[in-house]
């Protein structure tokens, strides 16, 4: 893939929005059931902040709040920073690094229209392998691979350190495991390809 193809051609348009005044309740049960990791906030339609899987992980439960207490406001990261459906891939990388983030929704005339995650752009990119080695070993090494987390793919157990394998994330177990089934407790729901 060239680096200089514009975001919308390796964003995921599929992106989950909430009304700024839904409850954390109602948008964690959405990130749930559609399989995603963040959700963009409106206000009157438009984009002002993200909540992360991560955010609510570090903000509610280290704390022991009730999500149903929490307002979107509290948690969500603003202003929110996000990017032009035109604007080259390459650009997109060095905003992330720039701003330690992983996720940039993506616009059209102001428009919310999909997301550019770290995660899509390793995923559909065979020919950036040089482009992403060297953003893997710079200085921020940690935004691609030590502190990708969410959900594994084979064992559906929550990580704080997902490796990509073969386009999909694995968490330290199954990875080390190489694809095998597993034999303890906590990744009894992991399947074979």
């Amino acid at each position: 893939m060239d680096i200089d193809k514009p975001v919308r051609e390796v964003m995921s348009p599929r992106v989950i929005t909430a009304d700024v005044n839904d409850s954390l309740i109602h948008i964690a049960k959405e990130m749930i059931r559609c399989d995603r990791s963040s959700v963009v906030i409106t206000e009157n339609k438009k984009p002002v902040g993200i909540i992360t899987e991560r955010d609510i992980s570090r903000k509610i439960i280290p704390n022991d709040r009730k999500p149903s207490t929490v307002s979107l406001t509290e948690i969500m990261t603003s202003p929110l920073i996000t990017i032009d459906q035109n604007t080259p891939v390459s650009d997109a990388i060095q905003l992330m690094l720039e701003n330690k983030i992983r996720r940039l929704p993506v616009l059209r005339n102001a428009t919310l229209i999909g997301i550019i995650t770290s995660y899509d752009i390793i995923a559909v990119s065979s020919e950036m392998t040089n482009t992403l080695r060297k953003l893997m070993e710079s200085e921020d090494e940690s935004l691609l691979v030590s502190e990708f987390e969410g959900i594994c793919d084979l064992c559906g157990q929550y990580s704080y350190n997902l490796a990509v394998v073969d386009g999909r994330s694995l968490c330290e177990e199954c990875k080390d495991r190489g694809w095998k089934e597993p034999t303890d407790s906590n990744h009894e729901s992991a399947y074979i390809e």
